[in-house]
């Protein structure tokens, strides 16, 4: 059985690979021989981040308490619960908001 602490661990594993592939970006210059092996490696980590944010609503999905967040911040976990205990409408916020994000990565990328 996982735990809060599992579940924290892992989220926080996720958004260190999430910054990671954009410190490779930032660092990244045009210059560089090896440009696009850093681009390669930034995609493949942020898609690591992403496999793991799923395994982390997986282990919130086990969780009994499904109460994550402190008790001050308790409409955050009304709205997590809301959004991440049924398995269809969380495929439909977390598909929602890979489109985002690959819309704003594109829009970036393209500079406009």
């Amino acid at each position: 059985m996982k735990t809060k602490k599992d579940f924290w661990r892992t989220m926080i594993g996720a958004y260190l690979l999430i910054f990671l592939g954009i410190l490779i970006l930032f660092i990244v210059d045009e210059d560089n021989p090896f440009e696009i092996y850093l681009l390669l490696g930034a995609i493949v980590i942020e898609v690591s981040s992403i496999v793991v944010i799923l395994r982390a609503l997986k282990i919130y999905r086990s969780l009994e308490d499904k109460s994550i967040y402190p008790k001050q911040l308790d409409f955050l976990n009304r709205l997590a619960i809301k959004l991440y205990s049924d398995k269809k409408t969380s495929n439909k916020v977390i598909s929602i908001a890979l489109i985002f994000g690959a819309l704003i990565g594109v829009l970036i990328g393209f500079n406009l």
